[in-house]
């Protein structure tokens, strides 16, 4: 792993859940730290190479300052989904860096398609130059936006259905989402759905969503990215509901 020569701008493992909420809001509206992100990699890791662009943002996170990808330990819980479902279409909603869409693409099949969804211009753009230097760009598209604005960007690229999304961005989105990715026929029997940070910050309503009669989902308690003391869980749903338009 890539060692990046920091200052600690303060303990995680101290992190209160206020103090973690407090970051998440915050980070909606930065910038700076994630281009610093950005510069530390480029300068610091290969091109083509995602998982040593993993390591080092991972080492950024648990060494540096808090960032709000799902990190190393519940990128775990991510990949182990991936494998499974082997998905050929997959989505995301919040895309924030790019970590996470490094994660998923690196394990795509042949031909697998990623589309990451994020509103915020200066996320999307280091996004877009990490997916880039990870060499996974045909893997990969990072769109500026909310879901509801990207549905016809999805349509024209041939992405009627999806195999597999990713749940990361507002917490109180969550379920207004989900539904609109059900609504529009998106979701199919089979796909699977992973929600991040569901007890912390938390989403309680796409916690009780998932566990109704449409989903079979199994909740992982593990810890919050980058700290050793946070309690949080990822969801993991397959979607049993009906297929097409709602």
């Amino acid at each position: 792993m890539l060692r990046t020569q920091c200052m600690m701008t303060h303990s995680h493992e101290a992190l209160s859940m206020q103090t973690a909420r407090i970051c998440f809001r915050q980070q909606q509206y930065s910038g700076q730290k994630e281009q610093n992100v950005l510069d530390m990699v480029l300068r610091t890791t290969p091109p083509g190479n995602p998982e040593a662009v993993l390591d080092a943002i991972d080492n950024y996170g648990w060494n540096c300052d808090f960032l709000m990808n799902i990190g190393d330990r519940k990128g775990a819980i991510l990949d182990q989904a991936l494998q499974k479902r082997q998905p050929q279409v997959a989505i995301e909603l919040g895309g924030y860096i790019g970590y996470s869409a490094v994660r998923i693409a690196s394990q795509l099949p042949p031909g697998g398609k990623l589309y990451s969804i994020d509103p915020n211009e200066s996320h999307v753009r280091v996004a877009r130059s990490l997916v880039q230097h990870a060499g996974l760009s045909d893997k990969v598209e990072v769109i500026q936006g909310i879901l509801e604005t990207s549905i016809q960007v999805l349509h024209q690229r041939g992405a009627h259905t999806v195999d597999f999304a990713l749940i990361d961005h507002v917490k109180h989105l969550y379920v207004k989402d989900l539904l609109v990715l059900q609504k529009n026929g998106f979701l199919k029997k089979g796909s699977v759905v992973v929600g991040d940070n569901v007890l912390t910050p938390g989403s309680p309503e796409f916690r009780k969503h998932v566990q109704s009669d449409e989903y079979t989902t199994v909740e992982h308690l593990t810890n919050l990215e980058y700290s050793n003391y946070i309690l949080d869980i990822v969801t993991v749903s397959k979607y049993k509901g009906r297929e097409g338009p709602q």
